[in-house]
C-alpha cells in the first residue's frame, strides 16, 4: 500500500515524500497528532517506501517482498514496540537496543516504531534517550504519540516533528464507505456511517468503534446522564461512576468527556457552530447536553476539566478507577452547593 493512499494528511504525506525523494531521512521522527488519524498507518507506509526495492514514482510498490513483509508484520528489519499495561518499560527499551545493535538483514536500515511513545516510564525514557544521543545512520526511530507534550523535553529535542491533524468528517465518511463497499447494506448503514463520523472527532479508530450501534447507544446514554449530574443525586453519580469504571475502552471514554467539557466551554462563550471554534462532536443530542451543562459557572467547568485530566493521568499508576470516577462525579453533583 503506497503513501499516496494515506487519506486526510496532505502536509504530513508531502514531508515524507520529500524525505524519500531527497534520500535525507532524520534519525528520529515524531508523528504527533490526535488518536486514530493515520499515524500508525503512515509509519508502516513510510517504512515500506524506505525498504521497497521497486519504487514507483517515489512510493512503495506494495507487492515486492519487503512491502508484503512489512504489511504482514514479518519484516526482519522492522521492530514495533507498544505499551504493556499503559507503560513502555525498561525491558522493552533493552529489546530495542539489542535489535539496533545488529546490522540490517535485508534493507539499508533498521526501523523502530514506538507506539504511544508518551507512555515511556521514567526509566525507559532515560534509557531511550541515551540510545537517541548516539544515533546510527543505519537506524530510524519513528515515535508515535497523541500526547507528545508528556514526552521528556530531552527526547522531544532529538525528534523531527511531523504533525497529523484530525480528519474532516467528509474524509471519515469516505473511508468508512470504502470499507463498507464490499458489503450489501441499505439506508441504516449509511445513517450509521454518518453517526459514526459525527462522534469520531476526526479519528478513524473511534469512527470504527462508533460504527457499532451498541457503542453509539452506550455513549449517547452516558453523556445524557453526565450532562444531568449537576441536577442529580449522589446515588446517581455513584451509579454513573461504576458504569464508567467498568467500561473497557478508556481512551474513547476520556476523549468523549474531554470533548464534552471543551465543547461546553465553547458554548459558554457562544462559539458553538463558529467554524474553527466549532464543537468536536455535532449532533442534536450532544448540543442539547452541552447547553444543559453550560449552565454551570465557567470556573466550575474548568475545575471539572482539570479533575478529569488528573483522573486520566492516574491510570498510569494503577489507581482504583471506580473511586477516582466517584470523586469526580460526586464533586459535580455538589457544585450547586458552591454556587
Amino acid at each position: 500500500m503506497p503513501l499516496a493512499e494515506l487519506s486526510g494528511q496532505v502536509r504530513a504525506r508531502e514531508l515524507l515524500y520529500n524525505m524519500i525523494s531527497r534520500n535525507r531521512v532524520p534519525q528520529t521522527l515524531l508523528f504527533a497528532g490526535p488518536e486514530g488519524v493515520g499515524k500508525n498507518l503512515a509509519a508502516r507506509l513510510f517504512a515500506q517506501a524506505l525498504s521497497c526495492r521497486e519504487l514507483q514514482d517515489g512510493d512503495a510498490c506494495g507487492h515486492c517482498p519487503a512491502c508484503i513483509q512489512i504489511e504482514r508484520g514479518l519484516y526482519p528489519d522492522l521492530l514495533t514496540v507498544a505499551a504493556e499495561k499503559q507503560q513502555i518499560k525498561l525491558d522493552q527499551v533493552a529489546e530495542i537496543q539489542e535489535f539496533i545493535s545488529y546490522a540490517p538483514l535485508v534493507g539499508e536500515r533498521r526501523i523502530v516504531i514506538i507506539e504511544d511513545a508518551h507512555k515511556l516510564n521514567q526509566y525507559a525514557a532515560n534509557a531511550l534517550l541515551k540510545t537517541l544521543e548516539e544515533p546510527s545512520s543505519a537506524v530510524l526511530f519513528i515515535l508515535l504519540s497523541h500526547r507528545h507534550s508528556l514526552l521528556p523535553p530531552t527526547i522531544l529535542s532529538r525528534c523531527l516533528l511531523i504533525s497529523f491533524i484530525s480528519l474532516k468528517p467528509a474524509v471519515v465518511v469516505e473511508i468508512l464507505q470504502r470499507l463498507e463497499a464490499d458489503t450489501e447494506k441499505g439506508a441504516d448503514a449509511i445513517a450509521g456511517i454518518d453517526a459514526a463520523a459525527a462522534w469520531s472527532g476526526g479519528s478513524m479508530g473511534r469512527a470504527l468503534f462508533f460504527l457499532e450501534s451498541e457503542n453509539l447507544l452506550w455513549f449517547s446514554d452516558f453523556i445524557g446522564r453526565f450532562s444531568r449530574l449537576p441536577q442529580s443525586t449522589l446515588a446517581q453519580a455513584l451509579d454513573l461512576a461504576e458504569t464508567a469504571a467498568e467500561f473497557d475502552e478508556r481512551e474513547v471514554l476520556f476523549f468523549i468527556l474531554r470533548s464534552f467539557l471543551h465543547d461546553t466551554l465553547l458554548a459558554k462563550h457562544g462559539l458553538e457552530g463558529a467554524g474553527e471554534g466549532d464543537m468536536h462532536i455535532s449532533t442534536p443530542a450532544w448540543r442539547e447536553a452541552v447547553r444543559l451543562f453550560a449552565g454551570l459557572p465557567e470556573i466550575e467547568i474548568r475545575s471539572i476539566r482539570q479533575r478529569l485530566l488528573e483522573v486520566e493521568k492516574a491510570q498510569a499508576v494503577n489507581v482504583n478507577m471506580k473511586l477516582a470516577f466517584e470523586a469526580l462525579f460526586t464533586a459535580i453533583v455538589t457544585v450547586s452547593d458552591r454556587i
